[in-house]
């Protein structure tokens, strides 16, 4: 039934066209954006989980010093 019913609409066809062309610029987009990233940004990214000099200060398992 579906199939009829898609069957029936004037210019299906050019939105798989629309749509692949969408995620394709997408993806490309982002893969640029990746390329183009300094390697300065992405260390620093990359270091600050584990940096330690700052102190959050909604953060209930640190220990309070008075």
């Amino acid at each position: 039934m579906e199939q009829k019913v898609i069957c029936g609409i004037e210019g299906v066809g050019i939105y798989g066209v629309i749509s692949i062309l969408i995620c394709f610029t997408f993806f490309t987009g982002t893969f640029l954006w990746v390329v183009s990233l300094k390697k300065n940004y992405l260390k620093h990214m990359e270091d600050l989980p584990l940096d330690g000099s700052e102190k959050n200060s909604t953060d209930k398992n640190q220990p309070t010093t008075l």
